[in-house]
């Protein structure tokens, strides 16, 4: 009896009952955007060897993962949910989530070109009045079940076990560039080792510093990221004039997309937000599968919470005319501006 009560939540209350709303609630998405994610990943996920047993639907399977991400639902409340066993659900979030990465990844997490960078920077200059930001660099934690050998390695600062996520995000909360780390030194991995990170290892090809005529697109971070040529950082003084505190202000309006970006992450799939029963080993893959479903549906402009935004800025009170070196002086760090005087 419990099995076929467990069969009618997919069977036929969904079928019957679900709206919109209630898809969104349930599994983040619309019933057309789920039709759209089976069209994408339906081929690599789908059952391939016959069996004496009826095989689980492509359809059930991509709902079975997104009912495990949007929820964190153990494997147990899953299988009884669907009315499959254990083993079922385990081998469909594997699946599904590698099928996300492989076939997804390329389309749906991807730097922005030269052209696509200059309108974002000048729609975060309308916004927030800096110019040539066009992009905002932040990490946070994803809490995992470490195994009993090497747990230190896990614990991060707070003391609980987690991996890390490295992510660069537009003006729209959508993710350009995505890093995994298993490490609680994030700063210093993430920019002088190999992590993978296509924004790191390629970062002059993404940031083109030799096509600038004054100030080079840039990237926002928040204090604890090192100042590089293509990285922009508030003023950490502890005594900041007027000017500079207004500087920071403007700048942490166009950095704290990456904040509202990870909100909206955890909330949407919240197996990144508590601990789940998944593998320590596949939980990076599993990140990676969530941040593509953001994305998709950040682009379909599908939100199951309301999301508040804040009133814009001020313009920056902007100084009397002066000559172009000097103006080049008060917006770049003095290394920058040594090094750009040079090249020129």
């Amino acid at each position: 009896m419990s099995g076929h009560r467990s069969r009618q939540f997919w069977e036929v209350i969904i079928p019957n009952h679900f709206d919109d709303r209630l898809w969104l609630r349930h599994f983040r998405v619309t019933k057309t955007t789920f039709q759209m994610l089976c069209n994408e990943i339906g081929l690599l996920v789908s059952p391939l060897m016959p069996s004496h047993r009826t095989p689980v639907l492509t359809e059930k399977r991509i709902a079975i993962v997104l009912y495990k991400l949007a929820t964190c639902a153990e494997y147990g409340v899953v299988w009884e949910t669907f009315g499959v066993n254990k083993t079922t659900v385990h081998r469909c979030v594997y699946s599904v989530c590698r099928a996300i990465c492989a076939h997804m990844m390329s389309s749906y997490i991807k730097l922005p070109d030269l052209a696509e960078a200059r309108e974002i920077a000048e729609r975060n200059y309308t916004t927030h009045h800096i110019p040539q930001v066009y992009g905002a660099l932040d990490g946070t934690h994803i809490l995992v079940l470490a195994p009993a050998e090497g747990y230190r390695d896990y614990v991060n600062r707070n003391g609980w076990p987690s991996i890390i996520l490295q992510a660069l995000v537009d003006d729209c909360c959508l993710i350009r560039d995505v890093s995994v780390l298993v490490t609680s030194d994030l700063y210093s991995l993430l920019f002088y080792g190999d992590t993978g990170s296509v924004l790191i290892n390629h970062v002059y090809v993404v940031v083109p510093m030799s096509l600038y005529t004054f100030v080079p697109l840039l990237i926002a971070g928040d204090p604890a990221y090192p100042l590089l040529p293509w990285l922009m950082k508030g003023f950490s003084s502890p005594s900041l004039s007027a000017e500079k505190a207004d500087i920071n202000l403007h700048l942490n309006g166009s950095r704290v997309k990456v904040e509202h970006t990870f909100g909206r992450l955890k909330s949407r799939w919240r197996v990144l937000a508590k601990r789940s029963d998944i593998d320590y080993k596949f939980m990076p893959t599993v990140v990676v599968a969530c941040w593509v479903l953001h994305n998709l549906c950040e682009r379909e402009k599908q939100r199951p919470h309301r999301v508040h935004e804040k009133q814009p800025l001020e313009p920056l009170a902007q100084p009397p005319p002066r000559d172009v070196n000097a103006m080049l002086y008060l917006v770049l760090r003095p290394w920058q501006f040594e090094m750009l005087l040079f090249d020129t």
